[in-house]
């Protein structure tokens, strides 16, 4: 079988060149770089569909929002479908959700750069159409690591609450999930180690997935870095590039790690930043395994692609009354968020009850990549990862891999299970404050999620016959 899959790649340095505020913490500006922020995008096209993956070492992005004080995800889209004819509604956006970014998003008080916020939404479009104008057929394979540097961080304590605090029984996916694309020119496999064959090529691109948040880099670092991240995907491009090789694109594609973090430890097991050394070890760590992984698989050709979108309304929880909001107002430890819910009461009459976002799906080949768009829960992505293989749309013994991504389309904060919401703690009880949001979501929102990611895979293996 002749693939017919093509697939082209592009990446782009997007790090600001004057200081600017961070997001991810309470901290002031910006001092200097660590390490660059990147873009990067791989466009795939089988003859009859185009489809675009774009990641960015960013916190998030708004999804619709049209204001100028923030990225959005919207406006990504249309740059990017303008500059490669890829359809806005087959375009990935995804972040890495690093700590050590600049304000691109709507949080906290914390200022933003409308110049930042334009300069980000063209290089993002502009590295789809460069992705698109490097086109050659290509094939896909998928393979799975391990590597252990995450842990569970909600700890339940005797009084009932939920505190942030390594949880190492808790709930946790240590998988390294790595996507193989190959040139279709490489030549077929002439041995074996073992009984596996072994790759005659280097890969055009390595997209890999592991579920831990981009906090490696503590409060205490006031530098741009990609994080964990990054320095996982130069050392997957360090390989690839050796021998004055042309070298692989490395894209992260974030997990669902809502609850998950880097086990960093201080002495009195609270968690804390690394040092610089150590973040280079856990993307040494991280890397090498994605590059091992990736020399396991042997690529196939894929004949056919495919994406579907939704839009879902999400619920949120028990909104304020203004004579709450009100008294949480003369709270200094949560003054400003109420006087925002307070200047939104006033002139729309009423808070929100519900938030719109967006769930996607992607098929290649017999491999998916489903997204929600916030800070996901890691039980809501397994519970997707298993509703697919349960309906029989994906095959895992077989091979077939299904990823469940977080931060992707927007990111509208935590995305907890019914069950988290019950046990309280900083995700369902606070974070949503930090986002700008009247309340946390409902427990109706993980079950949103689920379905309407099912569903849409449903719709694409109907549609496909």
């Amino acid at each position: 079988m002749a693939t017919t899959l093509s697939a082209g790649t592009a990446a782009a340095i997007i790090t600001p060149e004057r200081p600017m505020q961070l997001q991810g913490y309470d901290r002031g500006p910006s001092t200097g770089t660590l390490d660059p922020l990147e873009t990067r995008a791989i466009v795939f096209d089988d003859g009859s569909t185009q489809a675009a993956i774009v990641t960015a070492d960013l916190i998030g992005l708004e999804y619709a929002f049209e204001g100028p004080e923030c990225a959005s995800v919207h406006r990504i889209r249309a740059s990017a479908a303008a500059a490669s004819g890829v359809p806005e509604d087959n375009i990935m956006v995804a972040c890495s959700h690093t700590h050590a970014s600049p304000s691109v998003q709507r949080l906290s008080h914390l200022p933003e750069d409308d110049e930042y916020q334009r300069t980000v939404e063209q290089t993002l479009g502009a590295v789809v159409g460069e992705a698109s104008r490097a086109m050659q057929p290509v094939t896909l394979g998928v393979g799975e690591g391990m590597v252990d540097i995450n842990v569970n961080r909600r700890l339940r304590t005797p009084d009932g609450n939920t505190a942030m605090r390594p949880n190492r029984q808790g709930i946790v996916d240590k998988r390294v999930r790595v996507l193989r694309v190959d040139p279709a020119s490489a030549p077929a496999p002439v041995g074996t180690l073992g009984s596996r064959p072994l790759p005659q090529s280097d890969p055009l691109a390595v997209l890999f997935s592991y579920v831990c948040h981009a906090t490696t880099l503590g409060g205490d670092n006031y530098r741009f870095s990609a994080d964990y991240p990054g320095s996982a995907r130069r050392v997957v491009e360090s390989v690839y590039q050796a021998n004055g090789g042309a070298g692989a694109k490395a894209l992260f594609l974030p997990g669902c790690f809502g609850n998950i973090r880097p086990h960093l430890l201080r002495s009195d097991e609270s968690f804390r930043g690394a040092t610089d050394h150590e973040l280079l070890v856990l993307g040494r760590l991280l890397g090498s395994e994605v590059v091992q992984t990736a020399e396991r698989v042997v690529s196939e050709p894929v004949g056919a692609i495919a994406v579907a979108r939704r839009e879902v309304s999400l619920p949120y929880g028990t909104i304020p009354s203004e004579a709450e909001l009100r008294a949480a107002a003369a709270d200094g430890r949560r003054s400003g968020w109420a006087n925002l819910m307070l200047a939104q009461l006033e002139q729309d009459g009423s808070l929100p009850t519900t938030d719109t976002a967006e769930v996607q799906v992607m098929r290649l080949g017999p491999h998916w990549l489903v997204t929600t768009p916030g800070e996901t829960q890691l039980e809501i992505g397994l519970s997707i990862e298993r509703g697919f293989a349960d309906l029989g749309l994906a095959q895992p013994e077989q091979g077939e891999q299904v990823l469940t991504l977080g931060y992707t389309n927007g990111n509208v904060g935590y995305l907890c299970t019914a069950s988290t919401i019950f046990e309280r703690g900083y995700e369902p009880s606070t974070a949503y404050s930090g986002y700008r949001r009247p309340a946390a979501f409902a427990p109706e929102a993980e079950a949103v999620l689920i379905d309407t990611a099912l569903a849409l895979g449903q719709e694409i293996v109907q549609a496909q016959g």
